[in-house]
């Protein structure tokens, strides 16, 4: 499978952005992994959040409202620290008690985090170091630092290590008091959060974790994936959406082969250990009843393996 993926990397990458730039998509990453949304429905941060605006009802969004996330530019270029593409940036505006706060989420899809050259976690750092420094003459102008925004960096990690899969990791900024009462206000420097999700091959326990092993990491056919996303995540299935499902499955196809031929050959290998075993247990019946053999005379006189032996004789 890894080997298959390596060789069509730019396509699926391409299909996997596609898919969560999708608001509906997004809205459901965003409830599961940004505290700030946690309270949300679906629909309101879907609607009303994501690029939105909050004085919006979900009853007077715009008939036109994109399905897709516009998105911001994905390119931070410094002469010194060169140019860093990130996959998917977009705004969104976190419901509070005052004013609303605007958040930039970037999203980083890493199909394979397996035999990296380099720690994955501290790409994440300088990303998201990044993210905040380069919105100085954008958010923020000169020393206005009161107009630095907070950033989510959210990365999705498909094969991992069976020892990270299945997990949900989040690091942010916190203040420790060393000395003295004073403690600064949590808005001034809770400004950067990481969370990462590794999926893996084995099922997964989380309802966020489910949604994406579906996506992108399941051998299933995008008819049943199509099934499973509106009969359990109540997803409307869009043309757009239905056709990047059909190509995913396209590129995934000869691995849907691969995976129907293996559980063939692993039905008919368990279905002749099975007949075997029947054969020697009527092999031993018959050497007790006719020749009056103990279980233990009847195994040896058909030279039964000892670790053999002790799965049989129960079944006597």
């Amino acid at each position: 499978m890894d080997n298959f993926l390596d060789e069509n990397s730019a396509a699926y990458d391409k299909l996997a952005k596609r898919l969560l730039s999708r608001k509906s998509i997004l809205a459901r990453i965003l409830k599961y992994a940004v505290s700030e949304f946690a309270d949300c429905s679906f629909e309101e941060i879907e609607h009303k959040y994501i690029e939105g605006d909050p004085t919006l009802t979900i009853n007077t969004v715009p008939l036109d409202d994109t399905l897709d996330i516009k998105g911001k530019h994905t390119e931070s270029g410094s002469p010194i620290e060169g140019l860093v593409t990130f996959d998917i940036i977009f705004d969104a505006i976190a419901p509070t008690t005052g004013e609303p706060i605007k958040l930039i989420i970037n999203i980083e899809p890493q199909k394979n985090t397996v035999g990296l050259d380099y720690k994955l976690m501290k790409r994440a750092v300088y990303y998201a170091a990044r993210l905040i420094s380069s919105q100085k003459e954008k958010e923020f102008h000169g020393d206005d630092y009161n107009g630095l925004k907070k950033i989510y960096s959210i990365w999705i990690c498909m094969n991992v290590q069976n020892y990270r899969a299945d997990s949900i990791q989040e690091y942010r900024l916190t203040e420790k008091v060393t000395h003295g009462k004073f403690s600064d206000e949590l808005e001034n420097y809770d400004l950067i959060d990481i969370v990462v999700l590794n999926l893996g091959k084995k099922p997964t326990t989380h309802k966020l974790l489910d949604l994406l092993h579906l996506l992108f990491m399941e051998l299933k056919t995008s008819v049943e994936k199509e099934k499973i996303l509106k009969e359990d995540y109540n997803l409307e299935i869009t043309h757009d959406m239905r056709e990047g499902l059909t190509k995913m499955g396209g590129l995934m196809e000869p691995l849907l082969e691969i995976a129907a031929e293996q559980a063939a050959e692993k039905a008919a290998t368990t279905a002749a250990a099975e007949s075997e075993k029947k054969s020697k247990l009527d092999d031993i019946r018959n050497l007790m009843e006719t020749l009056n053999f103990t279980v233990q005379q009847a195994m040896d006189a058909l030279k039964i393996p000892v670790d053999k032996q002790k799965e049989y004789r129960p079944l006597i």
